[in-house]
């Protein structure tokens, strides 16, 4: 998917909140996005052990993609492996 996002945007995805290996980017910004969806997604099994996950991830995705919505930046900055 090509992410409709400005030069500017791109520049502070990467200087902020893309993930890093050795100072450069391992991430780009649809995967920042995809996992960032995943994580908040995978907060509903807290209260809905069948909670549909993948739905709801690929919703968060959508949102973020479109621009429609755009969590705060310590949202953007959680790792899952962190």
């Amino acid at each position: 998917m090509d992410l409709n996002l400005s030069e500017n945007a791109r520049t502070v995805l990467e200087k902020r909140y893309l993930v890093k290996k050795d100072g450069k980017p391992i991430e780009t910004p649809e995967q920042l996005f995809q996992r960032v969806a995943n994580n908040i997604a995978e907060a509903d099994k807290l209260y809905d052990k069948k909670a549909d996950i993948k739905g709801k991830s690929d919703c968060f995705y959508e949102l973020m993609t479109s621009l429609k919505f755009m969590p705060n930046s310590p949202t953007l900055m959680v790792r899952q492996d962190s």
